[in-house]
């Protein structure tokens, strides 16, 4: 598969001329505004002479297929390219195991285990889901018998540790308040529940890293499906600011696309874990490479068990 990038001022001229150099039958694969007009990438499966094309120009069914599966989900031109370009290169008669590899070479994945001293902070946007996160991760330790506790830092808004108090009675793990300048004193595996904050904003992110510095907590990014790709680049730019390298997923059950959760991989941070439930019950799932490509090439318009309860990814 040859992917190519053409810029020309107007999406009309940018496709003439991808007619005159690729045939027919390219295929576009995502275009984007820059300075200049338009930035638009395209492919056909082998390498071409100008026209006129010939009928082995054509993309394959899996190319094509994998083309509209991954700029479907509408993470950055660039980005799309790197992942097609890699998944081509294996080639493997299996399109997921090609598209598992090409994701595999492109993004990072670290899982998050919490061990007997570990100190996690959830950080993100308001209403990214890090109560949820917090409570999951709360239960999941009560059935593996380990010792964890959980504070919260969002104190000041009026009901902020609510929602965090009511689901932590299940569990019998009561959430200790904490104000964003107090260490979370506890000799064990400690989880801050932090307040929801604006990332390009100085007096935010300074408070987040006032805690994450005083509890000598990693911070983690809690991030939900579903975002512009963008403003998650620019996100996972701010948190990576802060010291954050890992994050966390969220919302896959009702987001029908995930380029958001794509573009902050490809500026830097690395998947973890996700969620697919606000069920508590659910838990958290490892994200891997072969289950992330799986949910990019399953038809999100599709009745099947992945896109009923995404967390089987």
């Amino acid at each position: 598969m040859q992917v190519r990038t053409f810029i020309a001022r107007t999406m009309a001229e940018a496709l003439s001329t991808i007619r005159e150099q690729l045939g027919p039958d390219a295929v576009i694969l995502g275009s984007t505004p820059v300075p200049e007009g338009v930035e638009v990438t395209a492919a056909v499966d082998a390498p071409v002479e100008p026209v006129p094309a010939r009928q082995d120009d054509a993309l394959s069914d899996d190319a094509a297929f994998l083309i509209r599966a991954v700029a479907f989900h509408g993470a950055p031109t660039t980005l799309n390219e790197r992942i097609c370009r890699r998944a081509a290169e294996i080639d493997d008669p299996d399109l997921a195991v090609s598209l598992t590899a090409g994701i595999d070479d492109v993004f990072r994945f670290d899982p998050i285990v919490p061990r007997p001293k570990t100190s996690l902070a959830l950080v993100g946007p308001p209403g990214a889901g890090k109560t949820v996160v917090a409570a999951k991760f709360a239960l999941e330790a009560a059935l593996r018998r380990q010792e964890l506790r959980i504070a919260t830092t969002d104190i000041e808004r009026p009901g902020g540790d609510t929602r965090l108090r009511e689901l932590a009675k299940i569990i019998e793990n009561p959430p200790v308040r904490l104000s964003p300048e107090r260490r979370f004193e506890f000799p064990g595996a400690r989880l801050i529940d932090t307040e929801g904050v604006n990332p390009f904003d100085a007096y935010d992110m300074a408070r987040i890293t006032e805690t994450v510095r005083i509890n000598d907590a990693e911070p983690v990014l809690v991030l939900p499906a579903g975002g512009d790709p963008y403003e998650y680049e620019d996100m996972a730019a701010a948190f990576r600011g802060i010291g954050v390298r890992r994050m966390i997923a969220t919302r896959l059950d009702t987001a029908r696309r995930v380029g958001g959760l794509l573009a902050a991989a490809g500026a830097g941070l690395s998947f973890s874990l996700a969620g697919a439930s606000p069920v508590i019950a659910d838990g958290l799932h490892q994200l891997t490479p072969a289950s992330l490509a799986r949910l990019i090439l399953s038809d999100p318009d599709a009745d099947t068990a992945l896109n009923r309860n995404r967390k089987t990814a």
